[in-house]
């Protein structure tokens, strides 16, 4: 059974500082590379492969958990473009607004959308589950809007949409199943 785990990256300066990174190219924290580092001692470095974000947050997270890991990087899995909000305080936005950016039934000004992400995500695991099919494992480090998205996409409805800094997912043969008969019947 292939299986794909992702992993968000590492607490940024941006988290800490509560602004929306989007596709900001901010850099960790010590307290984020420490935990890395951490995480990086509790798990084997024994997939098959490793794709990673090319924004400087994922890469500092990859090198700090697998110093010597040689990552594919793809645009598919970079970071929700959050338009004018890139860049600012969350809280100069109204609460009820992030919310619904959150659930995605709005979108900032000069923003990619829900289903604009949800198609390039699913894009690159419909590959990867294509490519890999062997009882890979594969990594993914990547972003919050990325776990998001895979949520939406390839796991039940649920509340907790939301991921952690360092949070991890994991993705098999089972939840793809769920995926292409899902995409099969809306296509009807």
């Amino acid at each position: 059974m292939t299986k794909i785990v992702f992993i968000r990256h590492a607490e940024s300066e941006y988290n800490k500082d509560g602004i929306w990174a989007g596709r900001v190219d901010c850099s960790l924290t010590e307290k984020g590379i420490e935990a890395a580092k951490e995480l990086g001692k509790t798990i084997k470095n024994n997939f098959d492969a490793i794709y990673c974000s090319p924004l400087k947050r994922t890469k500092q997270t990859l090198e700090a958990i697998f110093p010597d890991a040689k990552p594919i990087y793809d645009n598919r899995i970079i970071e929700i473009s959050i338009g004018e909000w890139e860049n600012k305080k969350k809280d100069l936005f109204d609460e009820h607004l992030r919310e619904l950016f959150r659930k995605g039934l709005y979108t900032p000004p000069g923003a990619e959308s829900h289903q604009d992400v949800d198609k390039r995500v699913c894009n690159f695991v419909e590959e990867l589950f294509k490519k890999y099919n062997n009882n890979e494992r594969i990594l993914v480090v990547t972003h919050n809007g990325i776990i998001r998205s895979v949520k939406r996409n390839f796991f039940e409805p649920s509340q907790n949409i939301m991921s952690t800094n360092l949070g991890m997912i994991s993705l098999d043969d089972s939840n793809y199943e769920y995926y292409i008969s899902r995409r099969d019947f809306e296509e009807r």
